[in-house]
């Protein structure tokens, strides 16, 4: 996979935080920075769960299934410029960074999947009872630490 931004400063890696597990890869980008395709594939799914309830998980998101057996999802995007169906190629815009969602501040989210383990659905809403989402749904099995398929990291590009 190729980086999803331009500049990269890593701000919380994937694993434990905040007595949780993080199953993404969260990168400094204020509103609007562009985020591109790490990979040649197809956008599987598009969506926004703050229409269901507002401030709960990935906000506007974008599912790309790469053709390496790889997918990710950018979530807490602020747009989304891709469409449903869209082949993709690596460095392709496919929407912008934000704030929406569970979010703290803006930034990307980036979870990397086994594709055989992913799929978009519609589930109940956790945060907001009767209301349901659609958003990418992973098996346990199939979250990927992303840091293991992007290029080489350096020091210098975690938050210190």
């Amino acid at each position: 996979l190729s980086w999803p931004l331009s500049s990269i400063l890593i701000t919380s890696p994937y694993g434990p935080r905040w007595g949780r597990f993080h199953y993404g890869l969260d990168f400094r980008a204020s509103v609007g920075t562009p985020v591109s395709a790490m990979a040649e594939g197809v956008v599987e799914g598009i969506g926004d769960t703050d229409i269901a309830c507002k401030g709960a998980s990935f906000g506007k998101w974008v599912f790309i299934k790469y053709k390496n057996g790889l997918s990710s999802t950018y979530a807490h995007l602020s747009a989304i410029t891709a469409t449903v169906g869209q082949s993709v190629k690596v460095g392709d815009v496919v929407g912008l960074s934000g704030n929406t969602g569970s979010s703290t501040a803006a930034h990307l989210h980036v979870v990397v999947h086994a594709s055989t383990g992913v799929k978009v659905d519609t589930v109940p809403s956790k945060s907001c009872g009767g209301k349901v989402f659609t958003q990418p749904i992973t098996a346990l099995s199939a979250y990927l630490s992303p840091i293991l398929y992007l290029p080489k990291t350096t020091a210098n590009m975690y938050k210190k």
